[in-house]
């Protein structure tokens, strides 16, 4: 009588083992840097209302170098626009064609990203819309899209 194989292999669920460990290897910090990224997109909505603030601004002929928070339409604190993951907005003018936002970035987890900044560059021309740019001290892969 012949017996019939019932199970698996030392070696085989030695393979299975290697395979879940390579893959866990790479999918974890790749996971990590996703939740970062995450946190930090919470700088996107929190000055959503200011960037369209300031392109109103530059078509009513009102955006100039001496704009601040209130005319942005944020709390004239800075510290108080906060969010989970923020400590702070800051709006200014820069030009009757320019702003700049700025937002501080806390509580992620990350010391490369906790207390740096994310900074909105907004630009406009009379001949075309307004364009965004988003840098800072944050690292560029962690960076919000415009």
């Amino acid at each position: 009588m012949k017996k019939v194989q019932a199970g698996f292999t030392l070696i085989e669920l030695m393979i299975v083992v290697a395979i879940i460990g390579i893959l866990a290897a790479i999918a974890i910090p790749s996971y990590q840097d996703y939740t970062v990224k995450a946190k930090v997109s919470e700088a996107a909505s929190l000055t959503q209302a200011a960037r369209a603030a300031a392109a109103v601004m530059f078509n009513e002929g009102t955006l100039s170098a001496s704009a601040t928070n209130v005319d942005f339409g944020l709390n004239a604190t800075a510290t108080n626009i906060t969010g989970k993951y923020v400590t702070s907005v800051t709006a200014v003018g820069t030009s009757a064609t320019g702003a700049t936002i700025t937002v501080v970035i806390q509580n992620t987890g990350n010391a490369s990203v906790d207390g740096n900044n994310v900074v909105y560059t907004i630009t406009c021309a009379a001949d075309t819309q307004c364009s965004t740019t988003v840098g800072g001290s944050v690292p560029t892969k962690y960076l919000p899209k415009t």
